[in-house]
């Protein structure tokens, strides 16, 4: 129906019912806006907006291309999700990660695999050893839990690499 106001169904009637057409007009456009806002939510879910998905799956390589990290932007609080960090170094050599900035603020680590030759925590972070295969290549798999609430800076880092920042936000 056209919201032309002379056409004879949107004008205000007063008998059976006493009617506001021009204040139903208003209330049937802000519903169309409604609609439109869940269905722009909907695909927003779907896509990953909001955790695991297509906007939310996240890649970054250093300059150098040593390390490279696959993680997911968007978490729920409380929700795990797994994050993958590669690393090139020497054949069968030990490589050093540098984990800083908030991203243990807002995380905690569930699990490791491989586990790392050895750990130790600082006050920017965390820095970790892992073991390079026959290829120099050295890979940690990840599990994380999304502890806080908000948007999350952090940096890899590797000596003899230039690192890479991750930006990561965890909603309620």
């Amino acid at each position: 129906m056209s919201e032309d106001p002379e056409h004879p169904d949107l004008r205000s009637r007063q008998y059976p019912v006493r009617e506001d057409m021009a204040y139903q007009l208003k209330v049937w456009r802000f519903e169309r806006c409604g609609w439109y806002a869940l269905v722009l939510l909907v695909v927003l879910a779907l896509l990953g907006g909001f955790s695991r998905g297509l906007i939310s799956s996240r890649e970054v390589r250093s300059e150098d291309g040593k390390l490279r990290a696959q993680y997911e932007m968007f978490h729920r609080n409380g929700s795990t999700n797994a994050m993958k960090i590669s690393l090139s170094a020497a054949p069968d050599a030990a490589v050093e990660l540098d984990i800083s900035g908030e991203w243990l603020d807002g995380f905690s680590i569930e699990t490791l695999q491989p586990e790392p030759l050895q750990a130790r925590s600082s006050a920017q972070g965390m820095r970790l050893w892992l073991q390079a295969d026959a290829h120099g290549h050295a890979t940690l798999y990840l599990t994380v839990r999304g502890d806080g609430l908000g948007l999350f800076r952090s940096r890899l880092d590797s000596p003899g690499s230039s690192g890479v920042d991750l930006v990561q936000f965890i909603f309620p």
